[in-house]
């Protein structure tokens, strides 16, 4: 039926908003806050390098193939571009799990070590939605039990071709480093 679609439509766009502390849209990312001057560390300018950002964001929310990896300091919009994408692919009808890392390893580990029925859902929505958004990944507590479960959801995953759009302000070296070469390797 298409009210039920649309009905379910619209709470998933309610569902994303909460997540993701907000609908975040394309056209509100402000290009003129991103300084225009080369910067010879990377070559291009800041916002050459947000308008590349962007419009790869805006084809993963189109082709709805693929993963999304932003990498980069604070405050320079890979939340936004997060956000965005959450509430493009809602808009067309996807299921979207946003979630901030420290509240996904929290929960898998709760289901890990007490298991209910309350984790056990949160954990199938990590496994079984059509878009899962990681914000934040390296802001968690490391240890063994992070880097087995950030491998399996990865990997899991990615051999089912569910898309992901994970951001983290660790650079793939590390990465590598803090979880394994093979977690950054498929990461990457």
């Amino acid at each position: 039926c298409s009210w039920l679609k649309e009905l379910c439509r619209q709470e998933q766009l309610e569902e994303v908003k909460k997540l993701s502390c907000g609908q975040a849209e394309f056209s509100d990312l402000r290009l003129e806050y991103y300084a225009d001057r080369i910067d010879p560390k990377i070559g291009v300018s800041p916002r050459m390098l947000m308008e590349n950002n962007l419009r790869l964001a805006k084809r993963f929310a189109v082709e709805f193939a693929g993963n999304l990896l932003f990498v980069g300091g604070t405050g320079l919009g890979k939340t936004f571009l997060s956000s965005c994408v959450a509430t493009a692919a809602a808009r067309q009808g996807y299921s979207v799990t946003y979630e901030t890392a420290s509240h996904l390893f929290s929960n898998l580990e709760k289901h890990r070590f007490n298991p209910d029925e309350a984790t056990q859902e949160i954990v199938h929505r990590y496994e079984a939605c059509d878009l899962l958004i990681i914000d934040d990944l390296g802001t968690e507590l490391p240890g063994n039990f992070v880097t087995a479960a950030l491998y399996s959801l990865v990997n899991d995953r990615l051999l089912a071709g569910k898309p992901m759009v994970i951001s983290t302000n660790l650079t793939i070296d590390e990465m590598r480093a803090r979880y394994s070469p093979q977690i950054a390797s498929r990461l990457q």
